[in-house]
């Protein structure tokens, strides 16, 4: 369930800007998907002809993750850019570095 990075700032200045709230607040990007749509995303939009292969992650971790609790249906806060939409405006800031945007 990834966020964009400035999702995540935005949300930490709120609170960080607010009254004390004496909780937590749990941000969370729009998207609970498997990793490996992810990286098929990554693969289309990049235009990078590689292999994407499992990698099965073993014991207590790797079932925690397969159930999700890296994830949160019902987050305070939750971004409205997906990955895709995030990684299409990163790579043309590459492929374009007039744009004035960061290039990696």
């Amino acid at each position: 369930q990834s966020i964009a990075s400035v999702e995540t700032a935005c949300a930490v200045a709120d609170v960080a800007e607010g009254c004390p709230l004496g909780r937590r607040v749990t941000v969370a990007g729009p998207e609970i998907d498997e990793v490996r749509h992810f990286a098929e995303a990554w693969r289309r939009i990049t235009g990078r002809r590689t292999v994407l292969l499992p990698i099965p992650l073993p014991g207590k971790f790797g079932s925690a993750l397969q159930n999700g609790v890296l994830t949160d249906e019902h987050p305070d806060v939750r971004g409205v850019i997906s990955f895709a939409t995030w990684l299409s405006s990163e790579y043309s800031a590459e492929a374009c570095p007039e744009s004035g945007l960061v290039t990696r």
